[in-house]
């Protein structure tokens, strides 16, 4: 099974490692031409998203055909 993280990545453009636990990407929820998508991946395996243009998580998630529940861990 898959991390909240990598079904995230797997579904954006232009993805640049950045570090431990941080990418970059194209913002699926508008004409993005550089990276302006922030992805981070929290110790607990949360995803927090911020695009530096201002859309909003669930239009991002929404443009990549998952919810904002898909960006954390699932829980047993």
């Amino acid at each position: 099974m898959s991390t909240p993280a990598e079904r995230l990545l797997a579904r954006l453009d232009g993805v640049h490692h950045r570090g431990s636990g941080r990418w970059l990407a194209r913002c699926p929820s508008h004409d993005d031409h550089r990276p302006s998508l922030s992805v981070h991946e929290t110790e607990d395996q949360k995803v927090l998203v911020h695009c530096f243009a201002g859309c909003e998580s669930l239009e991002i998630c929404a443009a990549v055909g998952l919810t904002l529940s898909d960006l954390f861990p699932t829980r047993i």
